[in-house]
């Protein structure tokens, strides 16, 4: 039994290691890219959202959501569901690896992708807070803004598409709809099927949520969010067929 367990942790300790180095990434070097600095109009009405310092879904909202209560849920599901400890362990490692391999590889493709598109926030004049000797109706790059807010807040307001909410949102929630799916036979089942489904897919609702409230607090636009959420389906499919248990 002991060198099973052993074997199980050897088998995926790889992982583990890539899991470990996104999350390192993401962490701690994603925020300070430079984004790629467009011009822009500073009468553009796209851009000209007030900035919202009261997130509805913050930060440390969006990991507990997305990751850290998932996280939680997958354990306690493998350990109560499982016929032996070794295959409650092995169940829960895999699950664990799959929702953080998720969350992790869209955060850091998702850094990337804002960097190299560059696109403006919705509040990103507010952000920027240009001249009063700025011209209208003329491109004009970021050497018009006071960076009333200083320049870590101007260089976020680059940071636009897709939505890093949207996409971890879905990654991780997504990921933990279909092991559920997957884990109860939810489709399979003949009594109470719908109801099932319904409850089965909450996780989905809240990341739809999440998503949609970027809009609402002016920090994306609706195609930002559309794509982020696409990201998050694309790897929550993928690492859910990759650690499929």
């Amino acid at each position: 039994m002991q060198s099973e367990k052993l074997q199980s942790f050897k088998t995926y300790f790889p992982d583990w290691i890539v899991v470990a180095a996104l999350r390192t990434i993401h962490n701690l070097f994603g925020k300070h890219w430079i984004p790629f600095q467009r011009l822009f109009h500073i009468n553009d009405l796209t851009i000209s959202h007030p900035y919202t310092s009261k997130q509805r879904v913050g930060r440390f909202e969006l990991y507990l959501y997305s990751t850290y209560i998932p996280c939680v849920v997958l354990v306690v599901l493998s350990v109560l569901r499982g016929d032996s400890l070794h295959s409650k362990l092995h169940s829960a490692q895999v699950s664990l690896l799959g929702l953080l391999f998720s969350v992790s590889a869209v955060s850091v493709f998702t850094d990337l992708l804002k960097c190299w598109i560059g696109n403006h926030r919705p509040d990103f004049i507010a952000r920027c807070g240009p001249s009063f000797e700025t011209p209208i109706d003329t491109l004009v790059d970021l050497s018009v803004c006071t960076m009333p807010m200083g320049k870590k807040h101007l260089y976020d307001g680059l940071r636009s598409t897709p939505s890093g909410h949207s996409s971890m949102a879905f990654a991780g929630l997504l990921f933990l709809t279909l092991w559920i799916f997957n884990q109860f036979a939810f489709l399979s089942r003949v009594r109470h099927r719908a109801a099932l489904v319904i409850v089965g897919s909450l996780p989905v609702l809240a990341a739809t949520y999440i998503a949609i409230s970027r809009t609402q607090d002016y920090r994306h636009h609706f195609f930002d969010v559309a794509f982020g959420s696409s990201l998050g389906i694309v790897f929550a499919w993928f690492s859910y067929w990759k650690y499929r248990v």
